[in-house]
């Protein structure tokens, strides 16, 4: 059975310009908080970073700090063998429910260790339930 938790995540919103990851990775890093996993895109002159840390208030202060936006969203991880079709067994669980998936990212690795999928839906207690 794969590990899955209920967690949260920050999102950060900024202006969009070159050196914007730097920035947010300086900031969170400088205070010795982790980026556990990371999803950044922009859409016009907005940048959104969306962050799984380990201390998500002390990042959260520290980017607010900074004037970004900065909001707390629920998020479904889910930890995955790096194995062939993995990833469809879960999503087939998924579509069988009836869940449909806001946006999904996930880290792969070398064989032997665990893949982290980060994902939201539209229902979170049913969508961990069914990949526990």
């Amino acid at each position: 059975m794969a590990k899955v938790r209920l967690a949260k995540q920050l999102l950060a919103v900024t202006e969009n310009k070159v050196g914007m990851l730097v920035e947010v990775c300086s900031d969170i890093s400088g205070a010795g908080v982790n980026i556990q996993a990371i999803n950044a895109y922009s859409i016009g002159d907005k940048a959104n970073f969306r962050l799984l840390t380990d201390n998500n208030q002390r990042a959260n202060e520290l980017l607010t700090a900074k004037g970004y936006q900065v909001s707390e969203q629920e998020v479904v991880l889910v930890e995955l063998p790096n194995k062939v079709s993995v990833l469809k067994e879960a999503a087939d669980k998924l579509k069988s429910a009836g869940i449909n998936l806001e946006y999904i990212y996930g880290t792969t690795c070398s064989a032997g260790c665990e893949c982290l999928l980060v994902f939201a839906s539209d229902n979170n207690a049913k969508a961990k339930e069914l990949l526990s």
